[in-house]
């Protein structure tokens, strides 16, 4: 019976190999972003693109001649809209708007990709009775948007990379 069990778990994760299932956060990079600068990159995305890093066994550089691949950040902004206000005059639905603008470079500062631009939406009911609740739901749909456009970053970055073999 031991050894049935064993044949079938192990068979289960030989499949789920073999149909590209990694576990969520995980990315495969190719050699050019092992190591990666940032400049002019937010607290929080800085962050998030840390951890996207750290997840692929790769690191931020302490210089930009070090790096593979640079991220510089042209703009970032983030904005916050009421977009309906209730009876009483207090706001009930709203819209935070993330706009990212950025450029990926070579280690000897040549363009690699176009600009590039993210800008991503969410709205949000805000019910004036649990404001603690909505202040910390809000930092919670802060912190998916940043960890959103970091995949989002890096996905990019990756088609970056590839212009670097070519």
């Amino acid at each position: 019976m031991k050894i049935a069990t064993k044949l079938i778990l192990t068979l289960v994760l030989v499949f789920l190999s073999a149909c590209g299932y990694h576990l969520r956060g995980s990315i495969a990079l190719p050699e050019e972003l092992r190591s990666m600068y940032f400049f002019g990159v937010s607290g929080s995305l800085n962050a998030e693109l840390k951890s996207l890093l750290k997840a692929a066994d790769a690191k931020v550089a302490t210089s930009p001649n070090e790096a593979g691949v640079v991220l510089k950040v042209l703009k970032e902004d983030l904005r916050r809209r009421v977009v309906s206000v209730g009876s009483s005059g207090k706001s009930s639905e709203i819209e935070l708007t993330y706009y990212l603008r950025f450029q990926f470079y070579d280690n000897q500062e040549n363009p690699l990709l176009d600009e590039q631009t993210i800008e991503l939406n969410r709205e949000f009911f805000n019910d004036q009775t649990a404001i603690l609740a909505k202040e910390n739901e809000e930092q919670t749909i802060l912190k998916e948007m940043y960890r959103q456009v970091a995949r989002m970053v890096m996905s990019r970055a990756k088609i970056a990379a590839e212009s670097i073999k070519k």
